[in-house]
């Protein structure tokens, strides 16, 4: 019974001492301040192929994998309506042609030559009779008859300069017309074939022959097969942080384990509205060997670093300002840098200093 008494008293002895207060020294080490982002890979000059007019597919000239050259044709759309009209614009445009209508302005010109004649010969004449009517020759009436002749071929001449000016204005925007409207009919049926806009690779075909295809409906996946980019979602709060150049710690889910360095290269200047984040582009310094568009990805960005920094355990760190000495005793700390398991300290401590977490009393 006394044996059992004094076992009791020892171990309500310990339990009452309690236990040692955690403890750790200040370091030197790098720290990095960063900013999350998430996002996935993109070829260089990646682009949907889409036709900008509405039609059947009629042939895929390409397949997936295929390297592509820019201004190549890759897709054919059916264009039996659009080489109807190119015919009819083709036909129009010749028959509005200036040198097809040179003949109306020379039977014209003739007719104004003719009537300019007149109007000369009729105005001789009326001077003549103005010197016969003078002496009584003629009657004041047939004068008078002679020069409302004469007024008329004037106008007559007249009226055939103003048609003259209006035949070739007309035939000119007819001319300017008819021009037009092939270009944009020949430029239509050139457009059902679907052309390449860059040097690179096919990705994904995302229609098939006989499938109807628009502005709206991409065709194809183009782009480089060996420059990807970096396409990442910054949070709103964060952005003001991020500037051209910085590095970016990059980890793919493709390569476990290994971590890639890219930097900064674009800012988007447009937040969407809906996940409010802005998008931000990277260049990788030493490209993986082998990338596929969309893989999935994590980065941090450092927006600040600090190579030799004197640094605590965050959790050594009290209301952001306070440590506690081994003494005991508390101290105020300046602070900088923090991650998720160090925080810099700027002045209060020195490297090798020991901290404690107190016991709770």
């Amino acid at each position: 019974m006394l044996k059992s008494i004094i076992i009791i008293f020892i171990l309500i002895t310990i339990c009452s001492c309690g236990h040692a207060p955690l403890s750790t020294k200040v370091i030197e080490r790098k720290i990095n301040e960063t900013v999350y982002a998430s996002g996935n890979i993109e070829s260089s000059n990646q682009y949907q192929l889409v036709s900008l007019v509405s039609g059947y597919i009629q042939n895929i000239k390409i397949e997936e994998g295929d390297q592509v050259n820019k201004g190549q044709v890759l897709v054919v759309l059916a264009n039996d309506g659009g080489l109807i009209a190119l015919k009819s614009a083709e036909l129009n445009r010749n028959f509005s042609d200036i040198k097809q209508n040179k003949n109306k302005i020379k039977e014209l010109k003739s007719s104004i030559n003719t009537a300019k004649l007149k109007w000369k010969n009729d105005s001789i004449q009326l001077n003549r009779k103005k010197i016969l009517v003078e002496n009584k020759v003629i009657s004041e009436n047939d004068f008078e008859n002679f020069e409302v002749m004469t007024l008329s071929s004037k106008s007559n001449y007249t009226s055939q300069l103003l048609q003259l000016e209006d035949l070739q204005k007309q035939l000119k925007l007819n001319d300017e017309l008819g021009k037009k409207n092939y270009d944009l009919s020949n430029k239509q049926v050139k457009d059902f074939n679907i052309k390449s806009e860059i040097d690179g690779v096919v990705f994904t075909i995302l229609k098939k022959e006989g499938e109807m295809v628009n502005s709206q409906a991409p065709i194809a996946i183009i782009g480089s097969n060996n420059d990807y980019i970096l396409k990442l979602q910054v949070d709103e709060y964060d952005i003001t942080k991020i500037k051209l150049g910085q590095l970016i710690k990059v980890k793919l889910d493709s390569y476990k384990g290994q971590v890639f360095e890219a930097k900064v290269s674009k800012i988007s200047l447009y937040m969407n509205e809906k996940t409010k984040t802005f998008t931000i582009e990277g260049r990788f310094i030493n490209q993986p060997k082998t990338l596929y568009p969309n893989l999935t990805l994590e980065a941090n960005i450092i927006i600040k670093s600090n190579p030799k920094a004197l640094l605590i355990s965050r959790e050594y760190l009290f209301n952001d300002k306070y440590v506690f000495l081994k003494n005991g005793s508390k101290k105020r700390v300046g602070t900088g840098i923090m991650d998720l398991k160090y925080v810099e300290i700027k002045n209060g401590l020195q490297r090798g200093d020991e901290i404690i977490i107190p016991n709770e009393n």
